[in-house]
């Protein structure tokens, strides 16, 4: 769950991505903080850990509290 946009960045088309695992998103969205904290903390261990991933070509960022931050080049059409 999450929201992306589209830019330039020294006349390069970017793909930024900001979001949530939407049942971490559901748990936020009604109130159920402290399920959102168990949930976070259980899986913090299995999400992955690389900077770059390939399927979408590009850094990808999990913070320990669950949301995302990923770049990507978007290619020429």
């Amino acid at each position: 769950m999450g929201t992306d946009h589209v830019f330039r960045l020294n006349g390069v088309r970017v793909e930024a991505f900001s979001g949530l695992a939407e049942n971490l998103f559901d748990h936020l969205r009604d109130g159920r903080v402290d399920q959102y904290r168990h949930e976070t903390n259980a899986l913090r261990d299995s999400w992955p850990t690389d900077p770059w991933d390939a399927k979408w070509r590009g850094p990808v960022s999990i913070h320990p509290d669950g949301t995302v931050m990923a770049l990507r080049r978007l290619r020429l059409r």
